[in-house]
């Protein structure tokens, strides 16, 4: 079993031309990547109830952090709320995060229609289903979305001169997967939980709405990146905010934990060198740092000593600035020098 701290991911799988959280690449920054979305999915129709079900079946760890893309937002908090215990709330990275309102579900049925049916000539079409109506029995809104994809497959590929005894199989293989993002579009609409507890980042693409109050979080935190919504999951500028965010959880976390979590030398003594550290290398893409390390001489630049010090702010909430980095450009000497400013900010605080 990895000894890295354990992220549960929440990714709708399948094609579409948004980039997935797997391009985030966060296994390569020390963290042991899980995806919850996985084949067969569930079959309950509300939030919560999805939530038991994948739980259920897969009686997850409690994590580091849940990360969840778009509509799977609410089913993330309801995983939270699953996973918490005596440790308290269990964090929360949203990218793109939104309610799916009855529109959302009908265009993905039209969309869904439009595949299903694809070239085929002179095919006979069925009247399309009320979605919106049905949304209020969501059992009988499936079953009959099941029922119509089935007979459009039938009657598009009859008009390629397949009978029903050749087609059966492929078509319920095929809408059975339509059949799935919907269930779980149609779960992601019927949201009824408590808001979260924890602490929760949402990174945002330019252009999407930053007013997440649907979700009734009370600890949230906002980042927008200057990219559109298809490459926000592979954004470096998204993989900075997330990396930032994860770190100042984990920060936390044991020395002897956190020694195990990194690739870093052994001869790390003190946490603020075994924070750093990880910083570094997240930054400098490197594999190990060791305490006698400078960062200039493993790659670093302005740009890097930018983002480390934007890091290390958010992390030990000091005001470090980037001639501390110049000054001090070995990391022992700077974790001492972050050690003295902590320090300092402590002492004024209790005056």
């Amino acid at each position: 079993m990895s000894a890295n701290p354990r992220l549960l991911v929440l990714d709708y799988p399948g094609r579409r031309p948004e980039a997935h959280i797997s391009e985030m690449h966060l296994d390569r920054s020390g963290f042991d990547c899980q995806d919850l979305l996985t084949s067969p999915m569930p079959t309950a129709l509300t939030t919560p109830a999805y939530a038991s079900e994948l739980f259920a079946r897969q009686r997850p760890d409690r994590p580091v952090a849940l990360v969840a893309y778009c509509a799977a937002a609410p089913l993330a908090v309801a995983m939270a709320a699953l996973l918490a215990g005596p440790a308290g709330p269990v964090p929360i990275v949203l990218l793109d995060p939104q309610q799916t309102p009855p529109s959302e579900i009908l265009h993905e049925y039209h969309e869904v229609v439009r595949q299903v049916e694809g070239r085929a000539p002179n095919v006979e079409r069925p009247p399309l289903l009320d979605i919106e109506g049905l949304l209020a029995t969501p059992e009988t809104l499936v079953k009959r979305i099941g029922e119509d994809l089935r007979l459009r497959a039938r009657l598009a590929l009859a008009a390629f001169g397949f009978g029903d005894a050749d087609v059966s199989g492929p078509v319920e293989g095929v809408v059975g997967v339509y059949v799935e993002w919907l269930t779980f579009l149609v779960a992601a609409h019927h949201d009824e939980q408590p808001a979260p507890r924890g602490p929760i980042l949402q990174v945002i693409s330019q252009g999407h709405p930053a007013d997440a109050g649907w979700l009734g979080a009370t600890d949230l935190r906002t980042v927008r990146v200057s990219c559109d919504r298809p490459e926000l999951a592979a954004d470096a500028e998204a993989r900075a905010a997330v990396l930032d965010f994860l770190h100042g959880i984990t920060a936390g976390a044991s020395i002897e934990t956190k020694g195990e979590e990194q690739n870093v030398q052994a001869d790390l003594v003190t946490e603020t060198e075994l924070a750093l550290a990880r910083m570094w290398a997240d930054v400098l893409g490197v594999d190990v740092v060791g305490r006698g390390d400078n960062f200039f001489d493993l790659g670093g630049d302005s740009m890097l000593a930018t983002r480390l010090v934007l890091s290390a702010r958010r992390t030990w909430n000091v005001d470090f600035s980037v001639r501390v980095l110049v000054d001090s450009p070995v990391l022992k000497d700077l974790a001492d020098r972050i050690d003295v400013l902590v320090g300092a900010a402590t002492t004024g605080s209790r005056r």
